[in-house]
């Protein structure tokens, strides 16, 4: 009696991270797509902001409990914390997963999914809102751009990323909310203290859902098989 052979393809314990995507063309399309029409929605909204009556509107509810959690939540991830943050997570995958590759995919699928977002706000430059001095007392001086949303496409990179990490494990359940959870916070917080217009927030959740896939693919497919192969060479030649 033969035993069965296991079934081919990527095993169970291997990181979502790290699998090929079979349609990296296809992904690649969707990204490049969805950049562009952001880019269009951006510059539309930039000159006919059709969404400052709803913007207005959330932010002068005047739940002081929500704008003072919601101000918490922006100010603990502005770009030197958040950065902090993405890097103690990348440890932590690393050190869980006992692979470099997998913390590698995850560092690199939050910093490129958010740097592309950082800089389709500078090409945009779309006005933030006029904020009050308390405001900006409180949440510091935002000189920069508002679209899309810098804090929503770190969150939302992050929580796509954390997801993706996740989905093959029996915590990818509460990976998704905690992500989602994350997202719909921060999106409501900067609307709420007035420091983004809604479609500024939308435009970032957008943007990660049409270029992570590819950010991801890419660097399964690409980016770490290169790295993997030249770090074996330098091995090899120094044991030489």
């Amino acid at each position: 009696m033969t035993s069965s052979s296991a079934p081919s393809g990527p095993s169970t314990a291997e990181s979502a991270l790290l699998t090929p995507s079979a349609h990296l063309r296809r992904d690649m399309v969707v990204a490049i797509s969805a950049i562009v029409v952001l880019l269009a929605v951006g510059f539309i909204l930039r000159f006919a902001p059709i969404d400052v009556a709803f913007s207005n509107a959330v932010h002068h509810l005047h739940v002081s409990a929500l704008t003072q959690v919601a101000e918490a939540f922006y100010r603990s991830l502005k770009p030197l914390p958040a950065a902090g943050i993405m890097i103690v997570a990348t440890v932590a995958v690393g050190l869980l997963s006992r692979r470099w590759q997998v913390a590698l995919a995850f560092f690199g699928g939050v910093a490129v999914t958010w740097g592309l977002a950082e800089a389709a706000k500078l090409i945009v430059d779309r006005p933030r809102p006029g904020m009050s001095e308390a405001m900006t007392q409180a949440v510091g001086a935002t000189a920069d751009p508002s679209f899309p949303s810098g804090h929503v496409a770190f969150t939302a990179s992050f929580a796509a990323v954390l997801i993706c990490a996740l989905w093959t494990t029996r915590w990818r359940a509460l990976g998704i909310v905690v992500g989602v959870v994350l997202v719909v916070g921060m999106s409501v917080s900067v609307v709420a203290i007035g420091v983004h217009y809604a479609g500024d927030a939308l435009a970032s959740i957008v943007w990660v859902a049409g270029v992570y896939p590819a950010v991801r693919a890419g660097g399964a497919m690409l980016v770490i098989p290169r790295v993997e192969r030249a770090i074996r060479r330098s091995v090899s030649s120094r044991g030489r």
